[in-house]
This record gives C-alpha cells, sequence and structure tokens, in this order.
C-alpha cells in the first residue's frame, strides 16, 4: 500500500512540473513574441551569397521556419545543429544571424560549425529590432506570408519538425 502511495505522489509532481514548466514557457513565448511590420513578407532581403529572399515566396508551398540566432547565443550553440540538419533533410529554413560580425566573419562561423542554413546577416540588429526580437534563438514559422507560430529558446530537433509538420497539415 505504501509503495502504491509514493508512486502516486511521485507522479503528481511530475505531473506538477511539467505542467508548471508548460506554463512558464508559454508565458515567456508570448512576453517575447515577435511584432513584424504588416510588409515584413514582401520585403527583398540579401542572404551572405547576395542572393535576394522574400518571405512570402519562400512560404507559399511549405512552412517556413525563420530562426534568429546569434554566434554569441549559447542556447543557439545547441539548436542551430538541429536546424542544419533540419535543412539537410529537407526543411525549409531561413535563419538571421544577429549582431554576429560582418558576412565573411558569419560566413567563416557557419563554416566551422558546418552549418547548413541560408543566412541573412543582421550586423547591427536593425532587422530583428523591427521584429521586436527580444531573445534568442527565435524561432517563427510562416505559411504563405502570415506568421503562425513562434517560440524562443532551446528547441530540439523534434519539437521543431513537429511544428513545422503541424504547420504544413493544419494550414
Amino acid at each position: 500500500m505504501k509503495k502504491h502511495g509514493i508512486i502516486n505522489c511521485s507522479m503528481k509532481n511530475i505531473l506538477l512540473f511539467v505542467s508548471l514548466f508548460v506554463l512558464i514557457n508559454t508565458a515567456a513565448d508570448w512576453f517575447r513574441r515577435p511584432n513584424p511590420s504588416h510588409q515584413f513578407a514582401e520585403q527583398v532581403l540579401y542572404d551572405l551569397e547576395k542572393n535576394p529572399q522574400i518571405i512570402a515566396q519562400l512560404s507559399h508551398q511549405k512552412s517556413l521556419l525563420l530562426y534568429f540566432w546569434g554566434s554569441w547565443c549559447k542556447f543557439c550553440e545547441y539548436t542551430s545543429p538541429s536546424i542544419s540538419q533540419l535543412v539537410l533533410d529537407g526543411a525549409n529554413v531561413l535563419s538571421i544571424a544577429l549582431k554576429s560580425g560582418s558576412d565573411d566573419e558569419v560566413k567563416q562561423y557557419m563554416k566551422a560549425h558546418q552549418y547548413h542554413f541560408v543566412t541573412i546577416n543582421d550586423p547591427i540588429g536593425t532587422f530583428s529590432k523591427s521584429w521586436d526580437i527580444q531573445a534568442t534563438p527565435t524561432l517563427i514559422i510562416v505559411k504563405d506570408g502570415k506568421m503562425i507560430s513562434h517560440t524562443t529558446g532551446f528547441s530540439t530537433y523534434w519539437g521543431i519538425k513537429i511544428r513545422l509538420w503541424l504547420a504544413d497539415w493544419v494550414r
């Protein structure tokens, strides 16, 4: 009887911890939610290779993951390899390197870490500020030029993959 009571108590504690974690994470995401301009999807951005990137076009056939990160960001060190693997697996990703140096410095950093995502350099944070990005990493899912979800902080490969799958499936 006592053993059953201990297990029951442990399950309640785990459930309480998970519920509290989800609540805090949801509140943090709500507080840090991006606020892009109404014309964000049509803006022409140029990647590190000087190719034009237009969010509305990139997100038309398939959900687009916008990934705001920095070479100085500790959480990004754990999230960026997952993003790179998602690209290799066929995910649609456009990243924004926030205050990470010159184009050449960002290219060198990405090469050294074997990152394979298309990147827009935001050396002084102007573009990120226009989105009201308050934390890195920030992940935003865009479908047909509309922001449909976002999250901040550490994310796993499977967590991001499921979000992208749901965005394509539900919308």
